[in-house]
């Protein structure tokens, strides 16, 4: 993304003509980066959330608690993996207008960054359900996953 911006930049202002694609090329990038970074934050906790009722509830209630946010979270990455499938055939006919790319490629994102963004989520949830009460207490303390 880095490099086609600066392609950009550079046929631009440097040499006066504009890169074709270039701009294109970027714009799926940061796409890819975007769904990528998704999961990247669920491992390192940089998601917002709103944890107040959950650290007050015991340890069999935070479980609880755990697992019906995992059904529910599940569920609906699920159903957003499957509705890209939808995207991806949409892609199979058509190209993108300065590189020429099917547009199945740049769609795909869609589905690997969800996938991805699932197992980071399965583990943290997992991680919270089948805990000891001490590595609970100790895994609460680091941050929240919400």
């Amino acid at each position: 993304m880095v490099v086609a911006i600066l392609t950009l930049v550079a046929g631009r202002y440097v040499f006066g003509f504009s890169v074709a694609g270039a701009a294109e090329t970027a714009t799926f990038a940061q796409i890819w980066v975007i769904f990528l970074a998704a999961g990247v934050a669920m491992r390192e906790k940089l998601h917002i959330g709103v944890d107040i009722l959950y650290e007050a509830l015991p340890m069999f209630l935070k479980r609880v608690a755990a697992l019906f946010i995992l059904l529910l979270g599940s569920w609906f990455l699920w159903l957003a993996i499957l509705g890209s499938q939808r995207l991806l055939q949409i892609g199979q006919m058509q190209t993108s207008s300065a590189l020429g790319i099917p547009m199945w490629i740049p769609y795909l994102s869609l589905p690997v960054g969800l996938g991805y963004f699932f197992l980071e989520f399965f583990i943290a949830y997992s991680r919270k359900i089948f805990a000891s009460s001490t590595n609970a207490d100790q895994n609460d303390e680091e941050g929240a996953v919400s």
